[in-house]
């Protein structure tokens, strides 16, 4: 039995950091590059970087798409054109219920066969369900992985009695002190971040632990839960009788004057052209941390402003709050960077956690027997804190080299688990005195030869013609040069802490020997 409250945490906190940590690893780091999923799409479907904006002219080309095409569907919804994401995505309703989905060009109306690639919705859904796994069992193991890192968390802070004190102290390139260092200043920079969104993680995937609440209310469909949490349900009392509704213009001149000159995020229409239609539009900024973007709602027929749609309940409230702070949507620039640099001081926490502990063992062990277990820690380490980013690198080249299109198979999704499945392999077979090295140099010059790639790539297609448009890439460009940069550091020096070990080990198994020869 461990003696003491901070010793049995200690253990805890030891053993479930073990247990799950290279899933929440990967977790981890694919929800930190979700912060700039838009970017990523931009980046991965270049032809879009030409496209200019006219709000205006988006709006009206969707709805004569619209009214050309699906002028019988029960609902419309619009996703304007931006310039994060400069193309309009319309959806809409069929009579029969089945539902229809398109990507038009802004300006002219007209139907675009994009790149079928996922680009940074790959990293998001990843994130939060895995891949290959049926969707509610992903989230559920998602779900578990936070639990486990809730644990971690709260008995970390537990086991640490001097937490702050550590927080400034850096012992670099010294072998096991080393590792806890860059542990402790890590957990303790971002720590509340830490808690928020582990939090806020298992508490946006409730329904799937905690499902019988809603089971006893919503017995035949329990997911209605959902729809009623985000709209109060408008009676409509009239039979349905088809009726012209005004034109978009009118419309749009009421919204106007209701809210000045405002950019609008969305446009969704309930029963179009009826006598019962509702235009609902959304504005675009949205500074709350509940997502709630102003709305207004128009009948169809006469643009009278109806009675508000959206659940501004408590309950609403707060599970909008949960999410939204998860999500970090309010977040302008700078937040967001800080957010997504706190996301990778979560990686980091989590790998000089993981190598920790194998160091630790290692130091342990006063003999040089083969360890099983120690030799399948140190590979999956280096299979997931470097082969990781690795198939990340494969998954963007991929884009430069192969034009996805939905009728084949997605070979971005493929060459990303090829990537991964080589780095354990090789992790599997490499010398260990070679393990780090190898896949650290093949990372580095992956990850500095991309944006040099990508510039060729978008001169040849003439994808760019100024430095203005090049920076929608660079930006992302700008992040593969920083991970070849730390790369190369920690190629440099994580020989320091490898030879410091090495001795240590070298020394208690020499202090053995003489203890057994006397």
């Amino acid at each position: 039995m461990h003696k003491g409250i901070r010793q049995s945490m200690a253990w805890l906190h030891s053993w479930t950091g073990l247990l799950l940590g290279w899933v929440i690893f990967a977790i981890f780091l694919m929800g930190t590059a979700s912060y700039y999923r838009q970017e990523i799409n931009l980046w991965m479907q270049p032809q879009l970087a030409k496209y200019e904006i006219q709000q205006q002219t988006a709006i009206q080309s969707a709805i004569g798409y619209l009214q050309t095409h699906a002028p019988d569907a029960k609902s419309w919804f619009i996703g304007i054109a931006t310039p994060e994401s400069p193309v309009n995505n319309i959806y809409w309703q069929k009579a029969d219920g089945g539902y229809e989905r398109k990507t038009l060009d802004a300006t002219t109306g007209k139907e675009l066969s994009l790149s079928a690639t996922e680009g940074g919705e790959f990293f998001y859904h990843f994130h939060y369900q895995l891949f290959g796994l049926p969707v509610d069992i992903g989230r559920v193991a998602v779900s578990i992985a936070a639990f486990i890192m809730l644990i971690a968390l709260i008995s970390g802070i537990i086991t640490h009695k001097k937490i702050f004190t550590d927080f400034f102290t850096l012992r670099t390139f010294k072998s096991q002190r080393s590792w806890l260092d860059f542990h402790n200043v890590s957990s303790v920079i971002a720590l509340p971040f830490f808690l928020m969104i582990t939090f806020t993680g298992l508490a946006i995937f409730f329904y799937l632990y905690l499902p019988w609440g809603m089971k006893a209310l919503y017995p035949e469909n329990p997911y209605q839960y959902f729809t009623e949490i985000r709209t109060n349900v408008v009676e409509q009392n009239n039979t349905l009788v088809p009726q012209a509704n005004l034109p978009m213009s009118e419309l749009l001149q009421k919204v106007e004057q209701h809210w000045g000159k405002q950019e609008l995020r969305s446009i969704s229409v309930q029963n179009p052209n009826t006598n019962q239609a509702l235009y609902t539009f959304t504005q675009l900024q949205d500074h709350s941390i509940t997502g709630n973007q102003p709305q207004i709602t128009l009948r169809g027929h006469d643009a009278f402003i109806t009675a508000a749609t959206r659940n501004h309940s408590a309950v609403a409230t707060l599970s909008f709050g949960v999410y939204g702070l998860h999500m970090a949507t309010f977040a302008q620039p700078l937040l967001r960077l800080a957010l997504f640099f706190s996301g990778l001081l979560g990686c980091c926490m989590i790998a000089s956690g993981l190598l920790l502990w194998s160091l630790k063992r290692q130091l342990q062990n006063k003999t040089q027997q083969f360890h099983l277990g120690h030799y399948l820690v140190d590979r999956l380490n280096i299979a997931t804190f470097v082969g990781l980013p690795l198939a990340m690198m494969g998954y963007f080249y991929t884009n430069r080299l192969v034009y996805i299109t939905a009728d084949m198979p997605n070979y971005e999704i493929y060459n990303f688990f090829i990537f991964w499945g080589l780095s354990l392999v090789a992790a599997f077979f490499t010398p260990k005195q070679w393990l780090w090295r190898s896949q650290l140099i093949c990372l580095i010059i992956l990850a500095a030869c991309l944006p040099v790639f990508d510039l060729f790539y978008l001169i040849q297609h003439q994808y760019i013609d100024s430095l203005r448009s090049y920076w929608a890439f660079f930006r992302v460009d700008l992040f593969f040069i920083s991970l070849a940069v730390f790369a190369y550091f920690i190629l440099k020096n994580i020989h320091p802490i490898q030879t410091t070990a090495k001795q240590k080990i070298i020394k208690k198994l020499s202090s053995a020997q003489q203890g057994n020869a006397s």
